[in-house]
């Protein structure tokens, strides 16, 4: 009894402490939300405010863009009044005067602020300098003579050889400007010299020597340079010898930037400075601008830096002052994060609620749903994919045909994995389990919400589309986009796996609205899409319907006809490329139907090998040709295809030797003939099975070289005795030297590898001699004769291909 209740109480102990164990297991989906919460409103927040940034310095860029531009183009406003000047010197008949000068850049700048003044520097040599004094005392100029700046400050200028003094100005005729010498200040000399031997107009800062009242500001000297009227200035040399003199501008640039922006309209939200040209000296960073729209905001280019701003330049003749633009303090320009912080706190309070009702959710109700959401997905889910299942297919496909309304319609699209099964036999099922994920996440991902895919079972899927106004242009597209997908390399565990998709399409009501009867055109149209080649899709129709009652029909007749011997057998003959003689026949199997007379092999083979009819029937014709073989003359081959199916056969050897030794024909008059198809699956049964007909005798020919793979490996891996060129090749020998090279390397080829080489088709005597001369050992055509049954060959007949021509 002890030893009892001791037990009693352990389990009591472990059920005690399971349930404390579970009990934070409750709490821990409200724990995970209320983190995962608050880390997707945190990443949602960032995320809007990375928008909003960029939203906002889209629009900062937009407009501070738009303002340089306005104040580009009111500078080449100013800059260009400065140019008509040039032009009223240039274009002159005779000297302008005094009051001409005055009276036109008075009338120019008129109402333009910001022009501090316009001056006319006559270029003046030695010779001429006593004359303009007098003429500028003449015109009312006091004492007026040509100075130069010393270190002392003005003085009356040395002799030189040329002089640029201030001759006329828009300053009264008082100011201490008149004669200054601009050749004798270093800075306005180096802006006068570019002007001239660029022709073009100079800039540059400068400094007032006649400060105004609100003391030194930043001002701007503008250079035009004005040549003489007609004279040359193709090169600095000739605009130096022709050089008149220059028009000159003193701009008060602060002034002049407030009056442009004005002008405008400006963009209060949009703080503007303008900064003198980069000199390339330490401490730039730190120079206060020229111009600054608003005091408040940062001044050095430093401070503007750490901040959102725009960087530009303002063009003034052949000087860039550097523009910064950055949203004005307090302005709507500024980024405040409102949206982001409506996130954040709408995220909040979603976590709370959330965490609160997952906390207050109850432990049974949990269970619950989790036991019917497992009991629902078992039903209807495939545990391997976990796609819908057969059965929630065909439910959803019972609850569209019930529908009362009927609905838009809808399509079906049955879908079959081309060469899976080469991965499944390959790689193993668990590579193939692998494949069917990957190939469940790609339909998925080409598929929209309201469409259904299933896995039907095995590599068969299913889909139904709706939704659609034009159903089939909608199913097709689908289609063709699946087709592409499921043809792009899949990545499995130490392998690079290629695959493709058969699809067959149909719709309703067009074809119907019984679930049976569309699943029925559905596969059949898979079934015409195998047939067309794999990886493509097909639509239904009607002749599929006809198509496959022919087809069931003529398969019940090959059944009876093997059953009932209505099979022939007919030889081809094949010829020494050399000597033209015969050295054996191919044997081609034809079918003599009771109601359709004689039925060529290409309507029934591919049905025999699709039904698994070409067993017996392959075994009949190896049989039949080794019987007929065995009375033809001793050097006589008889060549017999076999069929990839037949290849998958456990007993294809003892059957090839029972037919030898029922016949009496020697294995080495046998020549099996192999299509490259055979090759691409079981690689290594199939060549020692190969190896097992070559142990014995038997030759081996690869049949219709260069129309499949042509993979060169099969060549040096399997033990072929000839290679056989397809007729395709041949058909345009004569007049496509392509084909002439083509069947040129592939003797070369063969030879190389102790291969003989038979070339089929050949139907004219000039093919034949054009082989002939490329060195193929063999040739089969109707050249040589056609496919004939047995009673009608003549083994005493020489073949004439000289005299035969089939074209």
């Amino acid at each position: 009894m002890g030893g009892r209740d001791q037990n009693d109480q352990d389990r009591k102990r472990v059920i005690e402490r399971r349930r404390s164990a579970s009990a934070p297991g409750l709490y821990r989906p409200a724990l995970i939300a209320a983190c995962v919460g608050l880390l997707f409103s945190l990443v949602g927040a960032a995320a809007v405010a990375r928008w909003e940034t960029r939203v906002n310095k889209s629009e900062f860029d937009s407009a501070a863009e738009t303002e340089a531009i306005v104040m580009q183009n009111g500078m080449n406003e100013y800059i260009g009044r400065l140019v008509a000047l040039r032009t009223l010197f240039e274009s002159a008949n005779g000297d302008v005067t005094r009051s001409e000068f005055e009276t036109f850049s008075t009338r120019l700048f008129e109402r333009h602020p910001g022009m501090l003044r316009v001056a006319w520097l006559p270029r003046i040599s030695r010779a001429e300098r006593d004359g303009y004094e007098a003429a500028a005392i003449a015109d009312g100029v006091a004492g007026y003579q040509i100075r130069s700046l010393g270190k002392d400050g003005f003085a009356v200028a040395p002799e030189l050889d040329e002089y640029f003094p201030v001759f006329f100005s828009t300053q009264p005729k008082t100011s201490a400007v008149y004669g200054m010498d601009y050749a004798t200040i270093p800075d306005r000399r180096a802006a006068l010299e570019r002007a001239r031997d660029n022709d073009r107009i100079a800039a540059t800062p400068t400094i007032l020597y006649q400060p105004r009242e609100a003391g030194r500001l930043p001002d701007v000297l503008v250079a035009v340079p004005v040549y003489a009227r007609g004279a040359p200035r193709d090169t600095t040399a000739d605009r130096r010898r022709n050089l008149s003199g220059y028009v000159i501008g003193i701009f008060d640039l602060p002034l002049l930037m407030q009056a442009i922006r004005a002008n405008a309209g400006a963009n209060l939200a949009v703080s503007v400075n303008v900064y003198p040209p980069a000199s390339g000296q330490a401490g730039a960073d730190d120079a206060l601008p020229d111009y600054s729209s608003a005091a408040a905001a940062p001044q050095s280019m430093r401070a503007v830096a750490r901040r959102l701003h725009w960087s530009g330049v303002l063009r003034i003749g052949d000087a860039g002052w550097r523009v910064r633009a950055m949203p004005t303090p307090g302005g709507p320009m500024q980024t405040a994060y409102d949206r982001a912080i409506g996130v954040l706190i709408v995220g909040m309070l979603l976590t709370l609620s959330l965490s609160a009702y997952l906390m207050l959710a109850g432990r049974n109700s949990r269970r619950l749903a989790l036991a019917n959401r497992k009991v629902l997905e078992l039903a209807q889910s495939d545990i391997l994919t976990g796609l819908p299942n057969r059965a929630f297919f065909l439910a959803r496909l019972d609850e569209l045909n019930g529908r009362k309304d009927a609905g838009p319609g809808f399509s079906i699209l049955m879908l079959d994995l081309d060469r899976f099964k080469n991965v499944n036999d390959s790689l193993g099922h668990s590579a193939g389990d692998a494949l069917l994920r990957q190939v469940a996440l790609r339909l998925k991902s080409a598929l929209c919400e309201s469409d259904v895919l299933a896995r039907l079972g095995g590599d068969e899927f299913a889909i139904i589309q709706e939704g659609c106004a034009d159903r089939r242009a909608s199913s097709t597209e689908l289609a063709a986009r699946i087709a592409k997908l499921v043809a792009e390399p899949f990545l499995l565990p130490g392998h690079r796996v290629e695959i493709g998709t058969s699809i067959g399409i149909a719709i309703a009501p067009e074809h119907g609205r019984d679930q049976e009867q569309l699943l029925k055109k559905a596969d059949l149209a898979l079934y015409r899409s195998k047939s067309l080649g794999r990886n493509c899709f097909t639509i239904y129709d009607e002749a599929m319907s006809a198509e496959l009652e022919a087809r069931n029909t003529l398969e019940g007749d090959l059944r009876d006809a093997i059953s009932r011997c209505q099979l022939e057998v007919h030889y081809q003959p094949f010829v020494d490329a050399g000597s033209g003689e015969h050295c054996g026949f191919e044997a081609l199997v034809r079918w003599r139907h009771p109601s359709r007379g004689l039925i060529p092999p290409d309507q029934f083979i591919a049905l025999a090998e699709e039904t698994g009819l070409i067993v017996p029937l392959g075994e009949w014709v190896l049989r039949r040709a080794c019987a007929d073989a065995a009375s033809w003359p001793s050097d006589a081959r008889i060549a017999v295809n076999l069929s990839p199916v037949q290849f998958k056969e456990a007993d294809l050897f003892d059957v090839i030797r029972a037919a030898l030794r029922d016949a009496g024909l020697p294995p080495e008059r046998l020549e099996i003939e192999i299509t490259e198809s055979v090759l691409l699956e079981r690689g290594v049964e199939n060549h020692a099975f190969m190896e097992r007909l070559k142990s014995i005798g038997i030759g081996l020919a690869l049949d219709d070289f260069g129309t499949g793979y042509s993979s060169l490996s099969y060549l040096t891996v399997f033990p072929f005795d000839k290679i056989k060129i397809d007729k395709s090749f041949i058909r345009n020998l004569t007049h496509q030297p392509r084909s002439s090279a083509i069947i040129s390397s592939i003797v070369t080829l063969a030879r190389g590898l102790d291969m003989s080489v038979t070339a089929e088709g050949v139907e004219t005597r000039e093919e034949f001699e054009r082989l002939q001369s490329l060195g193929v050992n063999f040739a089969q055509g109707y050249l040589f004769g056609r496919p004939q049954p047995i009673g009608q060959i003549a083994f005493d007949a020489v073949p004439q291909p000289s005299q035969r021509d089939a074209a």
